[in-house]
C-alpha cells in the first residue's frame, strides 16, 4: 500500500498530518506490507510518523528515511522531507542513505561467516594476517577488533603519522571497551586477506546477497554518486554547530573501510531488520548457521563507554530501553545520521537515517519509540509517550550571575527560554547546552568555541571563554597563569579532509583543553593524553615550530596545520 500526504486522513492517520504540516515543508510517504494483519499497526505507525516529523522539525533536518518491520513480514516505510533542499527533490524510496557505523554489524558478519566456514576464528591474530601493519605487537585478536576492546584510539589512520610510525594502545587488548573505527578498519583488511579478495566483494556476496539487500552499495564511491540524497552538514565547520543552525550541502567523500562502508534503502535496511530478528531468536539462515548466529550476537563486552549497563560485540550495541533489551547501533557520517533499534523477543525493529551530518545528532530516539510503540500495538498495551523533542534543557539558573575578569572585564549571564544570554562587552549572545556545564553560540559567527562552567561540588565558581577566566562575584583566587610553553600551542588547528576538520586547543591556566571542554593531560614522554580517562588512547603532540609557535598538530596520527584564529 502506498500512501501520499492527501491519502493520510482517510485511513484515520490525522496524527501524521498535524506533525507534517509543521515540519518543513516535509510531505510524507508512507508504504506499508504484511498482508491483512499489517492493519492492528496503523495507529502506531501513525504516532511514529507524527513523531519523526517533529524531529524532523525540532533538529532541522533536510530528509528522513524510517523503516519499521514486525511479525508476518509487516514492513512499514516512511518518508519525509527532501533528498535536495535546493532542487526540491523529496525522498524517495530509491535513494541510497548513508548507514554510518551500522556498516560495522555487516562487518562482522562477514567475519563470522568466514568463522562458520572455518577460515578465519575470533582467536585469529592480525597481527600474525596483516604483519605489514604498525601495530604495537600480538593480541589483536578478531574478538577483541569486533568488540572494541583492543585499546587503540578512535580513528588513527593504519599508518600514522608521528611518534615511531606504528599504532599504540590507550589499555590492554581484551580488558575493557574503548570505540575504535580502526579496530574495523583492521578488521575488515583482515577479511578481504583471508577470502583472497577485496572486502567490498566479499562484504556483498557473503553478506548482502543473501538477504536480498540488492539496492545496497557495499562501498560508498563516487561513481554511484547520482544514486544517493544529497548530504548536509553545518555551515560553518570550524565550531560547535547550534541545533536549527545554518546548513550547507558537504562535499563527496569516498568511504570503503569496514567502519562505515555501506549506504543502503530504507527497504533493504527493512530486510536486514526482519533477518536480525530471525537470528536473535536462534535462526541464522540464510547468514549463519544457527550456532553462528548465537555466537554473533553472545561474544559481548560490557560496555559502559557506549551507556550504563550496555553490552557490546559484532558490531551490535545489547542496552536498555525500558525494561527490555535492545540491540542498537547508530551511524555517523560527514552527511548523514542513522540509527536502529530491534527488540527480539517481541519481534519488531526500527532503523531510520537523516541526510545530515556533524550536528551530534542521532535519530535513535526516534528507533527506540518506534520498537516500544509496535510492541504496544501487538501486545494491546498503553502506548508509551516519546521522549521530548527536542530534549528538555538541563537545569541552568544556578549558572546565572556575574563573573569578572582578571583585567576587570564582567561576563553577565542570565537563565534563557532556549538555555543562557551572555552579556559580555556590550554584546549579547545567547547560548545553547552543548554539554554538561557547556554551552555554545546559537548564533556561530558570534563565538567559535564554548562558555564552559566550572564548579566546586556544585557551586558554580568560575566560567571560561577563549582561554579567559572569570570568577564569579563573591569567589575569589584566580587560577595561575598559562605557562609561556603551554600558551605557544594555542590555537586553531586544521585539517581540510571533511572527516577530521577543526578544532581548538585552549587553557586554563596551566591546563589545556581541545574545544574548551575535552581535557588534554602532559605525558612524561612527551605530548598528550586528549580525554577525561587516564587509559584514553588518543594523542596529540605538536611541531614544525616557526616563531617558537607549532605550525602543526599530531591528532591521533593524523596532521592538522595551524590556522589564523
Amino acid at each position: 500500500m502506498h500512501v501520499a500526504r492527501r491519502g493520510v486522513l482517510g485511513l484515520g492517520l490525522a496524527a501524521v498530518a498535524a506533525g507534517v504540516a509543521q515540519a518543513q515543508d516535509a510531505e510524507l510517504r508512507i508504504d506499508t506490507s504484511g498482508g491483512p494483519a499489517a492493519a492492528r499497526f496503523n495507529s502506531a505507525v501513525a504516532e511514529i510518523a507524527a513523531y519523526a516529523a517533529r524531529h524532523v522539525e525540532a533538529y532541522g533536518l533536510p530528509g528522513l528515511t524510517l523503516s519499521l518491520v514486525g511479525p508476518d513480514g509487516f514492513t512499514a516505510l516512511v518518508r519525509l522531507g527532501y533528498a535536495d533542499v535546493d532542487r526540491r527533490v523529496r525522498v524517495g524510496p530509491d535513494h541510497l542513505f548513508q548507514i554510518g557505523s551500522i556498516t560495522k554489524s555487516l562487518t562482522a558478519l562477514a567475519a563470522h561467516r568466514l568463522i562458520d566456514a572455518g577460515k578465519l576464528s575470533l582467536d585469529d591474530d592480525a597481527a600474525k594476517i596483516l604483519p605489514e601493519l604498525p601495530l604495537p605487537g600480538p593480541g589483536f585478536t578478531i574478538k577483541r577488533l569486533l568488540e572494541h576492546s583492543t585499546g587503540l584510539a578512535h580513528d588513527v589512520p593504519l599508518f600514522p603519522r608521528g611518534g615511531n610510525g606504528r599504532m599504540w594502545q590507550g589499555f590492554p587488548g581484551g580488558s575493557q571497551f574503548s570505540y575504535s573505527n580502526t579496530g574495523y578498519m583492521i578488521a575488515s583488511a583482515c577479511i578481504a586477506r583471508v577470502s583472497g579478495r577485496p572486502f567490498g566483494e566479499v562484504l556483498a556476496e557473503t553478506v548482502l546477497r543473501p538477504l536480498s539487500m540488492t539496492a545496497t552499495k557495499p562501498l560508498i564511491v563516487g561513481a554511484d554518486r547520482a544514486l544517493y540524497a544529497q548530504g548536509y552538514g553545518p555551515f560553518l565547520g570550524d565550531r560547535p554547530p547550534p541545533r536549527l543552525g545554518r546548513l550547507a550541502a558537504t562535499p563527496w567523500t569516498d568511504m570503503t573501510e569496514g567502519s562505515g562502508s555501506v549506504a543502503s534503502t530504507g527497504a533493504d535496511m527493512a530486510r536486514y531488520l526482519h533477518w536480525m530478528i530471525d537470528a536473535a531468536n536462534g535462526r541464522g539462515a540464510p547468514l549463519l548457521s544457527d550456532a553462528g548466529a548465537k555466537r554473533w550476537l553472545d561474544t559481548v563486552i560490557d560496555a559502559p563507554g557506549w551507556e550504563t549497563g550496555a553490552r557490546y560485540g559484532g558490531g551490535v550495541a545489547h542496552v536498555q530501553v525500558g525494561e527490555r533489551t535492545l540491540l542498537h547501533h547508530t551511524g555517523g557520517m560527514v552527511s548523514f545520521s542513522s540509527a536502529f533499534h530491534v527488540d527480539p523477543q517481541a519481534g519488531v525493529g526500527a532503523f531510520a537515517s537523516s541526510n545530515v551530518g556533524g550536528l551530534n545528532y542521532r535519530p535513535r530516539a526516534i528507533t527506540a519509540y518506534a520498537c516500544q510503540r509496535l510492541r504496544a500495538a501487538l501486545t494491546g498495551g498503553d502506548a508509551p509517550k516519546p521522549a521530548p523533542a527536542p530534549a528538555p534543557l538541563p537545569p541552568r539558573e544556578a549558572l546565572a550571575g556575574r563573573y569578572r575578569s582578571r583585567a576587570g572585564e564582567t561576563l553577565t549571564v542570565e537563565a534563557s527560554r532556549g538555555g543562557l544570554t551572555a552579556t559580555l562587552a556590550g554584546r549579547r549572545i545567547a547560548l545553547e547546552p552543548g554539554g554538561d556545564d557547556v554551552f555554545i553560540a546559537t548564533d556561530p559567527t558570534q563565538a567559535t568555541v564554548p562558555l564552559v562552567f566550572r564548579r566546586r561540588g556544585e557551586a558554580v565558581q568560575r566560567a571560561w571563554w577563549n582561554s579567559v577566566e572569570y570568577l564569579r562575584e563573591g569567589v575569589s583566587g584566580y587560577t595561575p597563569a598559562t605557562p609561556p610553553e603551554l600558551e605557544r600551542l594555542l590555537g586553531t588547528y586544521g585539517n581540510d579532509d571533511p572527516w577530521r576538520g577543526t578544532f581548538h586547543v585552549t587553557a586554563e591556566g596551566p591546563a589545556l583543553f581541545v574545544d574548551g571542554a575535552t581535557p588534554m593531560t602532559p605525558l612524561s614522554g612527551g605530548g598528550f593524553r586528549v580525554g577525561e580517562d587516564d587509559w584514553s588512547p588518543e594523542r596529540m603532540a605538536f611541531d614544525a615550530a616557526l616563531d617558537r609557535r607549532p605550525s602543526r598538530a599530531i591528532y591521533s596520527g593524523v596532521d592538522f596545520l595551524r590556522r589564523p584564529t
